[in-house]
């Protein structure tokens, strides 16, 4: 079974994306022309960077362009700084093929596969062939041992760290280059989708639609300087839950669902919604917006055709997002963001976290609740910062 997107709606998806650039550019949104020679300076080095995992506010699911990471619609997220990506990549004229290492294992198959793939177009746009190693390892800000659990958004903070240092080395970190958010959002597509938003940092929107040209798609910031108040009162509680879902898998199977195509038709108007609601410091409907998207995303995923369905949750997911309709009857700011996976993410307010805390482990004791904010876009690391000095026993242990 399979459900073609047609003409009439990839036309209207062009004409929502046209809109929503002119919105943004009438509110003085900046967007970024690319640097003018993408030729590389130095085709040889090596960089850190570190990145923050996305959390989805509206959604997505499915590409136009699997091979270029080129979704159906447009999505916002935010960066959750309860964790992070910590990336050494190195370029060696002496290495004979790619090679990665992942959270202290050597990769292969499709996962390096994505990596090389991302790499290759790196080289492509700037006309190099150096090879690369890559050692990388996620990490959650808790002292309690807590697996890094699916759907916290891991692979994009991955992809925008390996995307930053990439193009530190290549363009000999050159600022006209390293501030260019718009090309090292498109750098950052090519492994995750979502890695453009991770680059992107704050609440970022990836603008995307099915026609979209590969330089065309990528994310902006959304919060600015006004915005800077209210984020700091946004405090973000994680709940990591394991699973062995995929999340290509569920791309695959999104286009599939007869829900699909409503979805698609209602992103303009809930973007707007958004963009109000951050300008009026609107906790409450960002929130209802993250919790509408979430349903949405389970209802697309859970009804593609039989034996290729999905259901993300677990039963202690479910209980958690009543749980949380209950404390917000009762008078409290919290609201819930589910991505593909049963791990949760609570958006709250710092005033309150404490009490929302203690009452969700009450009923779910066995999962560690992890404090964090809003996090920033991608950045370098000194190789002597306490963040490297993570992976240096790795670094020093793969790379010759």
């Amino acid at each position: 079974m399979s459900i073609s997107i047609p003409n009439a709606l990839i036309y209207q998806l062009k004409k929502d994306h046209d809109e929503i650039l002119d919105y943004l550019i009438k509110k003085e949104y900046n967007i970024q022309s690319l640097p003018k020679n993408p030729k590389v300076k130095k085709d040889y080095g090596e960089a850190f960077a570190l990145a923050y995992p996305i959390q989805g506010v509206l959604k997505y699911h499915g590409y136009a362009n699997f091979e270029r990471r080129i979704a159906y619609f447009p999505s916002i997220s935010f960066n959750n700084n309860c964790g992070f990506t910590v990336s050494y990549l190195k370029f060696d004229k002496k290495l004979k093929k790619d090679l990665a290492f992942l959270n202290g294992e050597q990769v292969f198959g499709e996962k390096l596969k994505r990596i090389i793939s991302s790499l290759d177009f790196i080289r492509i746009y700037s006309k190099m062939q150096t090879n690369a190693v890559l050692v990388s390892r996620n990490f959650l800000n808790t002292s309690i041992k807590t697996e890094v659990g699916k759907g916290l958004g891991t692979s994009a903070s991955g992809s925008a760290a390996l995307a930053l240092a990439a193009t530190s080395i290549i363009y000999d970190n050159n600022h006209e280059y390293l501030k260019n958010r718009r090309l090292i959002s498109v750098f950052s597509r090519y492994l995750s989708g979502s890695g453009c938003r991770s680059a992107a940092g704050g609440f970022s929107l990836w603008l995307s639609h099915p026609k979209s040209a590969p330089f065309d798609c990528f994310a902006i910031r959304l919060d600015r300087k006004e915005h800077q108040s209210f984020i700091n009162k946004i405090s973000l509680l994680t709940i990591p839950i394991n699973s062995n879902l995929k999340t290509n898998q569920a791309h695959a199977i999104a286009p599939k669902s007869p829900f699909f195509q409503a979805w698609l038709k209602k992103r303009k108007e809930l973007i707007f919604e958004f963009i109000n609601a951050l300008d009026n410091h609107d906790l409450s409907k960002i929130g209802a917006l993250a919790e509408y998207d979430s349903l949405c995303l389970q209802a697309v995923a859970m009804t593609a055709p039989p034996n290729e369905n999905i259901i993300a949750w677990d039963p202690d997911t479910l209980k958690i997002m009543l749980r949380i309709r209950k404390l917000r009857a009762n008078g409290y700011n919290v609201y819930y963001s589910i991505d593909t996976g049963p791990s949760l993410v609570l958006l709250t307010l710092e005033n309150e976290k404490n009490e929302i805390i203690e009452d969700i482990q009450s009923i779910t004791p066995n999962y560690n609740i992890i404090e964090g904010k809003i996090g920033g876009p991608c950045q370098l690391l000194a190789p002597n910062s306490p963040e490297i000095k993570k992976i240096e026993e790795e670094i020093n242990k793969f790379v010759n």
